[in-house]
């Protein structure tokens, strides 16, 4: 089995060299880390600046290499340039603090996991609970119980698992863990304001202070069984698409009674608009483009008037020209069309195709 790891505390984390050394029972590891600490960047990607990559040597053997970039960027390169073969798996970690709660919004641990998830590989983000001296060993040594375990059953709930492991410290300084305990985040938000301070020189600076007030949960949470001990597992998912509102949302586009078409016509500077029909809705794959925002494919009006002249053939324009050597002259009061050269964009000699690919609106960009 080939083995990713990445994180986001940096390359000299004494957590990724533990996890890196306890991963090695799994198979061959390949470790891809920041330079330096990326904690709370979550999935940002380097675009605009080359990512430099040095090779690290580790007295165990193990290829590592140190990525100026973030979490996300030293998973996909490590996925697509890095590792000797396609890795199976994706581990991140281990953090030092836990990922629990809203965190997974903003954590860079999370982030490394995900971008394997992203790129179709079962990933893992593993976090443990603060502590001025943290048990690495025995905190490895349960995350890799725990990916053994997920791996061996063969459960799959995704194009690709994105499991986060939380780890408290009682899990590990106890002789026997309370166990596992499989619950979704808790739902507590980060609520307290920034704190305010002064500069020497009068100005305010705000700094996060970080605290989050624990909502009331009947439901067992991440947070709620951390405090009991047990090592917490979470699937997750990238996919932010919320498909229990789709549904809802789609009646804000549909026309659902009469009511509508009267309210339009009600104030007479309104043009009086059929509004379209619309017709079931389709799978994805038979909707176009230009549906995709509602998922409803209107139907075109029956009477479309026809064309108020029949529009010239190439074989036509061509002989017109052909046949008017002379140029018409011009009316004394019509507007003379804008010069080339004004045209932003567009040189003297752009044919009318290239000048139709300069003003495209969907010309791509990052």
């Amino acid at each position: 089995m080939q083995v990713l790891l990445t994180n986001d505390d940096g390359i000299h984390s004494l957590g990724l060299k533990a996890l890196a050394e306890a991963l090695q029972s799994l198979g061959n590891v390949c470790v891809a880390a920041p330079m330096t600490e990326q904690s709370g960047v979550s999935h940002s990607l380097t675009f605009r600046t080359p990512l430099l990559v040095h090779e690290v040597h580790w007295k165990n053997g193990i290829a590592a290499f140190a990525v100026e970039g973030t979490p996300a960027d030293c998973t996909r390169i490590g996925i697509l340039n890095l590792c000797e073969t396609k890795p199976d798996i994706v581990v991140s970690g281990i953090n030092h603090g836990l990922n629990l709660g809203c965190n997974v919004i903003y954590s860079g641990t999370i982030a490394g996991a995900e971008e394997g998830a992203v790129l179709g590989i079962d990933s893992f983000a593993v976090s443990l609970e603060y502590d001025e001296i943290p048990p690495w060993e025995r905190a490895s040594e349960l995350a890799v119980q725990v990916i053994r375990q997920i791996v061996a059953s063969r459960v799959n709930f995704g194009k690709a698992n994105l499991v986060n492991v939380n780890i408290p410290l009682s899990a590990c300084y106890a002789k026997q863990a309370a166990g596992v305990c499989v619950v979704p985040v808790d739902q507590s938000p980060f609520n307290e304001p920034y704190l305010e301070r002064q500069t020497p020189t009068g100005s305010s600076y705000y700094w996060l202070s970080g605290k989050i007030t624990p909502t009331v949960s009947s439901q067992p949470t991440d947070r709620t069984m951390l405090k009991k001990g047990f090592v917490t597992v979470t699937p997750l998912e990238y996919n932010k698409t919320n498909r229990t509102a789709i549904e809802k949302l789609e009646l804000a586009f549909v026309d659902r009674s009469a009511d509508s078409r009267d309210a339009l016509t009600e104030n007479e500077n309104l043009p009086i608009l059929p509004l379209p029909e619309h017709v079931d809705i389709q799978e994805p794959t038979d909707i176009f483009i230009g549906d995709y925002v509602t998922g409803l494919v209107a139907k075109l009006p029956d009477n479309i008037p026809p064309e108020t002249a029949p529009i010239a053939k190439p074989e036509e324009i061509r002989n017109n020209i052909t046949n008017h050597s002379e140029k018409t002259p011009e009316p004394e009061h019509e507007p003379k069309s804008m010069p080339e050269h004004f045209l932003p964009g567009v040189s003297k000699s752009a044919s009318t195709k290239e000048k139709n690919e300069n003003f495209s609106p969907h010309s791509e960009g990052t």
